[in-house]
């Protein structure tokens, strides 16, 4: 869905919408949860994959074997009694598989799109939408779902994932918005072109003010991402005590 609203975006508007910050993260959200799609099917591959051959492992090991003796109740009873002594889920170690590079740049993309999603959501509809937006323009469909759609589908994944948020990874989230400012000056500094944002001209003399306002609503727009993982953690931790599990 986010892909089609991409490339329908591109054909009516043309290219040029690349000019801007939203596309910028509407593309990178549309790369992450592609990504994830992939990582995903991967991992359901390999599952069945290993679960077909521990099966047929299983079927080849009786047929050399010869007959099977099941354990009798009373043995089931004393197994099952020591496990449940022995293994309280609450307390059992947890330790997850080593990440990968692959991993990281997975986590490392949906944590710039936490920030970036909430970044260019409020600025559009506090900032752009009511103070910026010439009067001749008006809403349309596709206008709305960039500007929510793609907060919906992130957040909708946050609740559903089990990644961690660290405070500290706020540093990619300004490295992109940065790259995007870069960007632009890059472009005016040889091209004589219209600012995509009123608040990035340059000869404005407010514009020290803007930018400074836009760098201090990265940490919010990050902090509050951030506070959503930490209301969800904490609403799972205590509803299901025993299978929640965090990586930590």
């Amino acid at each position: 869905m986010l892909l089609a609203l991409l490339m329908a975006n591109v054909v009516i508007s043309g290219g040029g919408i690349f000019y801007f910050y939203t596309q910028w993260t509407f593309t990178l959200v549309t790369i992450y949860f592609g990504f994830g799609s992939a990582v995903s099917i991967d991992g359901c591959r390999k599952h069945c994959r290993k679960a077909c051959g521990d099966r047929s492992n299983h079927i080849s090991l009786d047929s050399e074997q010869g007959t099977y003796v099941p354990p009798t109740i009373d043995e089931i009873a004393d197994v099952s009694s020591n496990q449940s002594k022995h293994c309280d889920p609450r307390e059992a170690p947890y330790h997850p598989s080593i990440a990968g590079p692959w991993t990281y740049a997975f986590q490392i993309i949906y944590q710039i799109c936490a920030g970036a999603v909430m970044l260019t959501d409020s600025v559009f509809w506090l900032i752009i939408f009511p103070f910026l937006m010439p009067k001749y323009r008006s809403l349309n469909f596709i206008v709305v779902c960039m500007h929510s759609i793609n907060a919906v589908f992130l957040i909708g994944d946050t609740i559903l994932n089990c990644m961690r948020f660290p405070l500290f990874r706020i540093a990619y989230f300004i490295l992109w918005t940065g790259a995007f400012v870069i960007f632009q000056w890059i472009i005016h500094a040889y091209v004589n072109l219209w600012w995509p944002y009123p608040f990035l001209d340059l000869s404005s003399s407010y514009a020290p003010l803007w930018y400074l306002g836009i760098g201090v609503m990265l940490i919010p727009c990050y902090g509050i991402f951030a506070l959503i993982v930490k209301l969800k953690d904490f609403s799972l931790s205590r509803t299901f005590r025993d299978s929640y599990r965090k990586l930590r």
